[in-house]
């Protein structure tokens, strides 16, 4: 599957995890901030570095959502094994 399809079921599996994703430009933080799951007035937001490449996005994404329940979600194969491997 090519990175674009993939990254677009990454963020699907999100949306339907509850997870909104929230693109930010983090890059020269003078906090050093990066890419990560938070929670913001009961909801789960994950904040996504802008000047991060596809493969750093799909990468992140995939760690984060590894952590995640997704009993009773569709996953698709392909996402299925790299969350599997995101696991270990």
């Amino acid at each position: 599957m090519d990175p674009e399809k993939t990254y677009q079921h990454l963020e699907e599996l999100a949306e339907k995890a509850g997870i909104s994703i929230r693109y930010e430009a983090l890059k020269g933080s003078e906090y050093g901030v990066r890419s990560g799951l938070c929670r913001i007035k009961g909801k789960n937001i994950y904040i996504m570095d802008t000047s991060q490449g596809l493969p750093e996005r799909i990468a992140a994404l995939s760690k984060c959502l590894a952590g995640i329940d997704l009993e009773g979600i569709y996953v698709v194969p392909a996402v299925r094994e790299l969350l599997a491997r995101a696991r270990s």
